[in-house]
């Protein structure tokens, strides 16, 4: 070979190199998309990213593909998602505390939440509320915190487990407030409302979903919701910051990202996808119906919001001297 014609292939393959990452975008997608979920089947993060799927299915043609890695609160999905190749063809579809919780949480994580993903676009937030036994003495957020105070650790508390939502909305609440109670662990949210159902904690933070019905039913009332805007589902209930606590807001989430380095076009094209399947009515109605609330921020905006919720997060664990295994 000569040297000009050395000269003219390594020019083709610099300026091949040089638009490769784009012809993918330009296609995208081209192939079967996976879409990681770190729960079973079935659950809250499940039936949302379902959602997702069937929409992404219907509007490009292109199978969407489910991948249920449960177990390690999050982590075996969030680290086979951040290793996967950054081309759009691996999504992971998670509920917020896997990106904001874990860093702190745990010693050893196998995934750094901000610079091992790309923010492609949140999906909805199911609002949660303060919930109480009919027996329980207090009817507002205010008087439960003067209760609290002339009790320095006496008042029960039902949460799930180390680092749940459920745990750390009372801790941030408890250091909001500057009060002290017991906490009573139970493997997860639902044996936890069974326990305050039957009275043997005082109060719990849990979801609307779960707890509409013993809402309704008498068998639980509601002090508060969690989120900085009332619930449209108990529009009558009023918000903790407006009832006793200026500045409480806690959102459950859930996201769409994608592993670092995506091309930005892809994540974008999937952001304007996602904004449209929660457009459709047919998901209005499920999203209602689920308790859940639609999100809209731009890639940008998401990557704000997870770093911002990861820093309020490390501070309420740290603060609080929480840590798991």
């Amino acid at each position: 070979m000569t040297l000009i014609h050395r000269t003219a292939l390594a020019i083709i393959i610099l300026a091949t190199a040089g638009i490769a990452p784009s012809v993918p975008a330009q296609q995208y997608p081209a192939k079967p998309i996976r879409m990681l979920i770190p729960s079973p089947p079935g659950g809250g993060t499940d039936v949302l990213g379902r959602l997702l799927q069937e929409g992404l299915n219907k509007m490009w043609g292109q199978p969407v593909i489910v991948d249920n890695r449960g177990g390690a609160s999050g982590r075996i999905a969030a680290e086979i998602a951040a290793k996967a190749v950054p081309d759009g063809y691996t999504l992971f579809f998670t509920y917020g505390g896997v990106l904001v919780t874990g860093l702190p949480l745990f010693r050893n994580l196998p995934y750094h939440p901000i610079k091992d993903f790309a923010p492609v676009a949140m999906m909805a937030h199911v609002p949660g509320v303060l919930l109480a036994h009919p027996s329980f003495p207090a009817n507002s957020v205010a008087e439960l915190i003067a209760l609290a105070k002339s009790k320095p650790g006496q008042l029960t508390h039902g949460t799930s487990s180390i680092g749940s939502s459920s745990h750390l909305n009372m801790e941030l609440f408890k250091q909001m407030a500057g009060i002290d109670m017991l906490r009573v662990s139970y493997n997860g949210d639902a044996p936890a409302l069974i326990a305050l159902l039957g009275g043997h904690v005082l109060f719990a933070f849990n979801n609307v979903v779960a707890a509409s019905p013993h809402i309704k039913s008498g068998r639980l009332k509601v002090l508060a919701v969690a989120t900085a805007q009332r619930v449209p589902g108990l529009p009558e209930v009023p918000t903790i910051a407006e009832s006793g606590l200026p500045g409480y807001d806690v959102l459950l989430f859930y996201t769409l990202v994608a592993p670092a380095k995506t091309p930005r076009t892809v994540v974008n094209k999937l952001n304007h996808a996602v904004s449209q399947i929660k457009q459709n009515p047919d998901v209005k109605l499920q999203l209602s119906r689920l308790g859940a609330i639609p999100m809209e921020m731009t890639p940008e905006e998401s990557a704000a919001f997870i770093k911002s919720e990861l820093e309020k997060w490390t501070k309420v664990i740290n603060t609080g001297k929480i840590e798991s295994n």
